[in-house]
């Protein structure tokens, strides 16, 4: 029986019946699709405040985002953004001041990843508080893993990251092997970068990363310090009449905290190969006259792949580059130094009331160069 030969209600009805069957496939199928997505980076921390977190993750296609979080010993909330993208970022606010809170990610209902924990940032009367420094990772996965697995042992409050955290800012494969060595790290720790030149000054950092200001040059309190991170990094300017040196003098000078840290790529003082190259001589003529002004009491580079601490004026200069990129000697003249290693590392940083402790921590458990300073 050919379809013309029918009678008007039979098809119709047949009709109908393929136009129902046709959608409740459609739905089925769409319910499928729904629930195969998947982690494809993070759930990462970011811009830790006294009273909220943005958590990050990405996924494989297109879905919602809803956050669970709470105490330990509550039941707990959630916050939901219904719009679909592969970019998930969900910003909590209203919550008490280091404390610990328990969290999971969601994707069109379905849990990703394992629940994990977060602890809010210390407030201003809070005395003692932690941090970890590292930087330039770049392509070495294996020796990256060892360092941000480190990190992860010693359980800091947050991290700051020197810049060169990848080989090449605008290769995505990069940010995502990036991601995924610092995974286990981020997953529990608010990271807290600066761009370094091997970012390229490219959007993919900015994309990744959800941090305050601009984001490529920034400031936040954490206790009784206050932290800037610059960019210094071959492709911003940071000389007097530029926007970022405006935003810095600005910036210190309005800070009335006790502590003062600076974050930035390329060192004003070295003695690795790159000291006497690119933006280098620079940095020492402009920033450490800004920084003696205004109290700086200590300042973290990247770029050279060592460790190097220096004291300046009275401000220790401090050059964390061990994070996995290729190792280097010491080459130039830095009259500056007392201490000088090649090696993996990171760099574990205690603030307690008037002094700061530092000491380097090297993969397999080995310390050195313990340093405090006092206010």
């Amino acid at each position: 029986m050919r379809l013309k030969d029918l009678k008007p209600a039979v098809l119709l009805a047949l009709v109908e019946g393929l136009a129902l069957a046709a959608i409740f496939a459609g739905l089925t199928l769409g319910q499928a699709d729904a629930r195969d997505v998947a982690l494809t980076r993070g759930p990462y921390l970011q811009s830790v405040t006294t009273d909220g977190i943005v958590i990050v993750w990405e996924t494989n296609i297109a879905a919602d985002s809803r956050l669970d979080f709470g105490l330990a010993s509550s039941q707990g909330a959630s916050a939901a953004d219904p719009t679909l993208t592969t970019h998930h970022a969900i910003a909590l606010t209203g919550l008490l001041p280091y404390t610990l809170y328990r969290y999971q990610v969601w994707s069109n209902d379905v849990p990703l990843g394992q629940e994990s924990t977060f602890r809010t940032a210390a407030p201003a009367d809070q005395a003692a508080f932690s941090f970890a420094v590292l930087g330039d990772t770049r392509y070495n996965h294996a020796a990256h893993q060892s360092v941000a697995d480190c990190i992860a042992q010693l359980g800091p409050d947050f991290a700051l990251h020197m810049g060169d955290l990848v080989q090449a800012g605008g290769d995505a494969s990069d940010w995502d092997m990036f991601f995924s060595v610092e995974g286990n790290l981020l997953h529990q720790t608010s990271l807290f970068p600066v761009l370094g030149n091997h970012e390229n000054n490219h959007p993919n950092y900015l994309d990744a990363f959800h941090l305050p200001n601009n984001e490529r040059w920034y400031s936040f309190d954490y206790g009784h310090a206050h932290f800037v991170a610059l960019q210094v990094d071959g492709y911003a300017s940071f000389v007097p009449g530029s926007p970022q040196y405006a935003w810095l003098e600005n910036d210190l000078a309005s800070s009335d905290k006790e502590w003062k840290v600076v974050a930035l790529h390329i060192p004003p003082y070295s003695s690795g190969p790159n000291a006497p190259y690119g933006d280098a001589p620079v940095a020492q003529a402009v920033l450490p006259p800004l920084f003696e002004r205004y109290g700086v009491d200590v300042v973290f580079s990247g770029h050279d792949h060592d460790y190097e601490r220096s004291l300046v004026s009275g401000i220790t200069y401090v050059v964390s580059g061990g994070g996995g990129a290729p190792l280097y000697e010491q080459t130039n003249p830095n009259p500056y130094s007392l201490y000088f290693t090649s090696t993996l590392h990171t760099v574990l940083v205690t603030i307690n009331d008037d002094t700061l402790s530092a000491i380097g921590v090297r993969p397999d458990g080995v310390l050195f160069d313990p340093f405090t300073v006092t206010r």
